[in-house]
């Protein structure tokens, strides 16, 4: 006899469901966000890749999760599909002379199918290969792996064709027990803890009920259940797989980690996959316990994808409460095991302990484990400062045989300056630098985080891991610095009748305090003051030696833009110029070329930045003269001539004489 289950709700019409759907899909984004986003990346151009991947990827995806919710009605991770993954296409074609139909075989990828797989078995779902015709059947037998309050007590996947035995441990907290086998099963012995036995496939007994649909097999235990451990002997023709699950609020969250003495306890969580044969730590939380439900946990088992058990450790309480019924066992929500050795081959996590009248608790994780042999490793997690440039350094550990890899970048605030995807090698057992540049706008809010993925695959295998950082802004401090005005370069050929000659001298203008540049103001001169955003390319053009790094990039990043150099020109009794909108951040500096009259031979220019300061800046003929004498100056302290190495080759020669 099956337990009565609550019958869940359904939309009252067509148009109830659709005005929900567009109510989660438009949102404000669709609105002023799109606009922007194709005007950033190309304006029109950018439409036909658009247009091409919503046609070809996003309406087929949305329709394949609206259809598969609407079939199941529960929140899925299970995939149907309806391709054969053996089945060859025949392309048909005409010929000239003949109407007859020719049939072309086309191979297919074997990996076309592998996203699939690999997010059903990370998040603990299926794979099911079924037709238009039979996906309601289909979904009707793996509706209840898909449900909420779901626990796994067994998983295991094996490609043996002799019979195999598998048990797995029935407690107290568990009902609607369900055993789901994907596989072509040739004999199935269920048995019960005290020993009776049914052979679901030739008879109907009193332990459990099949239903089976090519290839799907979904075994209901028939309440009520007897507690204690259940066996399960089976024989396939092929790869099968056993998932048996069952209701429950009792169940567990685990992630791995390694020492770290930047936090407390010391534990410090590992993103993305653990790396095989390197030493880590599982840290454990017991989830769904009742307050006045008691339940102690003592060790926890690594099972390969056979069931077979690779390595088991003991539980310690990350805290000081424990529990005194077991000198091993603890009562707390956090316990921390260590792993010696992170197996290489995928397994999953078994959870053992006893509940309050000593009977024995058995939790499976739902998902496979995939270990790695690649590690990145972030070094810096700066704060992000407004209208400043940011580098994020980090490492990737290659703990395999030499090989290429990808590196692919992403934030969800669009900071990166490059996203990649971009390739590199790696020796043996080496390591890979690298550094992530993010530039944050000056309009960022204090206190926003920015999420940046990092995401390394390995071209000849399987093999990837990612890192997750979280960057936080925060606002400027105090800019008390005034602006700066180095000299770059000029001419000054002034002969004694001034008005037949002229001077120039060339600037870059900068911000020290990094707050921007805001306004110039030609104060004094009877000149003409051009500015540009790069260089100009002219015989006297200005060095890059006075720039810092970050102004370096942002002339790079103007150069590869192709933005004209000319912006405006300034003389005498104008008004400031603002130039705080021709700037893309801070530290980006700008050039200034002042030609005048000899008759004129001083000029002075008054620049503020946005906090406020304000630098004068006196030019003068002199400056480029004043600035050629210094290098000379410069440069012949550090020559060492040839007359003074013969003067001290005498000296040392007839030293012993005297």
């Amino acid at each position: 006899m099956k337990e009565d289950v609550e019958e869940r709700g359904h939309w009252g019409s067509k148009v109830e469901f659709l005005l929900a759907v567009a109510g989660n899909v438009v949102g404000l984004g669709n609105v002023w966000r799109f606009p922007y986003l194709c005007y950033k990346n190309g304006g029109g151009a950018f439409l036909v890749p658009y247009v091409v991947f919503v046609v070809t990827c996003g309406v087929p995806l949305f329709l394949l999760e609206t259809t598969i919710g609407q079939y199941t009605q529960e929140g899925s991770v299970t995939f149907l599909l309806t391709e054969d993954p053996n089945h060859t296409p025949e392309v048909r074609g005409r010929s000239r002379r003949r109407r007859r139909k020719r049939r072309i075989k086309q191979p297919l990828s074997p990996d076309r199918f592998s996203l699939y797989s690999s997010l059903s078995s990370v998040s603990g779902g299926l794979t099911i290969f079924t037709s238009n015709s039979d996906i309601h059947r289909v979904s009707t037998i793996v509706e209840d792996n898909t449900a909420a309050d779901k626990v796994t007590l067994l998983h295991v996947e094996s490609d043996q064709e002799l019979m195999s035995a598998h048990s797995f441990r029935v407690d107290s907290s568990l009902k609607n027990v369900t055993i789901h086998v994907i596989g072509l099963l040739l004999e199935c012995i269920l048995t019960n803890p005290s020993g009776q036995s049914q052979s679901l496939l030739s008879e109907k007994g009193s332990l459990a009920d099949l239903e089976h649909f090519e290839g799907l097999y979904r075994i209901s235990l028939f309440f009520p259940i007897q507690q204690g451990q259940w066996k399960v002997h089976a024989k396939s023709d092929g790869h099968f797989t056993f998932n048996v699950i069952g209701d429950s609020r009792v169940d567990f969250l685990y992630y791995f980690a390694t020492v770290t003495n930047e936090t407390h306890p010391g534990l410090a969580r590992v993103e993305g996959s653990p790396v095989a044969g390197v030493t880590a730590f599982l840290v454990l939380a017991v989830t769904g316990l009742a307050p006045e439900e008691d339940a102690s946990f003592s060790h926890v088992t690594l099972l390969g994808a056979q069931g077979d058990t690779l390595h088991q450790m003991k539980l310690n309480s990350s805290s000081s409460s424990s529990s005194s019924s077991l000198s091993s066992s603890f009562s707390v929500d956090e316990m921390v095991g260590y792993v010696e050795s992170v197996p290489r081959v995928p397994f999953c996590v078994r959870l053992t302990g006893r509940d309050r009248r000593g009977d024995k608790l058995e939790r499976v994780s739902t998902e496979m484990v995939q270990p790695t042999h690649v590690q990145i490793q972030v070094l810096s997690v700066p704060r992000l400062v407004p209208g400043h440039s940011t580098l994020v350094d980090f490492d990737i550990l290659n703990r395999g045989p030499a090989r290429l890899f990808s590196l692919s970048m992403d934030d969800d605030c669009g900071y990166l300056h490059k996203r990649g995807p971009h390739r590199f090698h790696v020796a043996e057992q080496g390591s890979f630098h690298d550094q992530v540049n993010l530039h944050t706008p000056a309009t960022a809010q204090a206190g926003a985080t920015v999420t940046l993925t990092l995401t390394v695959r390995a071209f000849d295998s399987a093999d990837s891991n990612y890192a997750v950082t979280y960057l936080t802004v925060v606002p400027p401090d105090p800019d008390t610095f005034p602006p700066s005005c180095s000299t770059a370069g000029g001419q000054s050929t002034c002969p004694s009748i001034c008005n037949e000659s002229s001077w120039t001298v060339s600037l870059v203008v900068s911000d020290r305090g990094r707050s921007g540049l805001a306004a110039l103001q030609l104060q004094r001169g009877e000149g003409i003051l051009t500015l540009f955003l790069s260089p100009p390319t002219t015989e006297d053009s200005m060095g890059h030696a006075q720039l810092d790094p970050d102004q370096q990039q942002s002339l790079r990043d103007q150069t590869t833009s192709g933005d004209h150099h000319y912006k405006a020109r300034l003389e005498k009794g104008d008004s400031p110029l603002n130039v705080s909108e021709w700037v893309q951040g801070s530290s980006q500096p700008l050039w200034a070329r002042y030609t005048s009259s000899c008759c004129s031979a001083q000029a002075e220019l008054l620049v503020w930045d946005t906090a406020g300061n304000m630098k004068r800046c006196n030019l003068t003929p002199d400056q480029q003269r004043q600035q050629r004498d210094r290098s000379t100056e410069t440069s012949g302290t550090g020559r060492i001539r040839l007359p003074d190495v013969f003067f001290l080759l005498l000296v040392l020669l007839w030293s012993p004489l005297l």
